[in-house]
């Protein structure tokens, strides 16, 4: 079964073939902290779930955050820059590839 990052039930990740690859690369974007047990876990309202996938998209190496078109405009209207940002910012991230 495919695995997607999903902030508020929105889906922010290309499909996943697994759990821990979504894992991996929520941790290149800067979205995953430590919690005070030490354990790695999401930031904000993130998580990982199952999510549907066709095996085209699957087979496919494309941008693995996907930048929805509301959040495309709210950055570009967002005046705060990059550096600005925090780096768990996964926008200013998504923005810099």
């Amino acid at each position: 079964m495919p695995y997607a990052l999903f902030e508020n039930d929105e889906r922010l990740t290309r499909p996943f073939r697994t759990e821990r690859e979504v894992w991996e690369a929520a941790e290149q974007a800067d979205l995953v902290t430590l919690d005070h047990h030490g354990e790695k876990v999401l930031d904000n309202n993130f998580e990982i779930k199952p999510c549907e996938a066709t095996a085209d998209e699957l087979a496919a190496a494309g941008q693995d955050i996907i930048i929805p078109d509301a959040r495309e405009q709210d950055a570009t209207s967002d005046k705060r820059t990059a550096q600005q940002d925090s780096p768990q910012d996964w926008r200013a991230w998504a923005t810099r590839k």
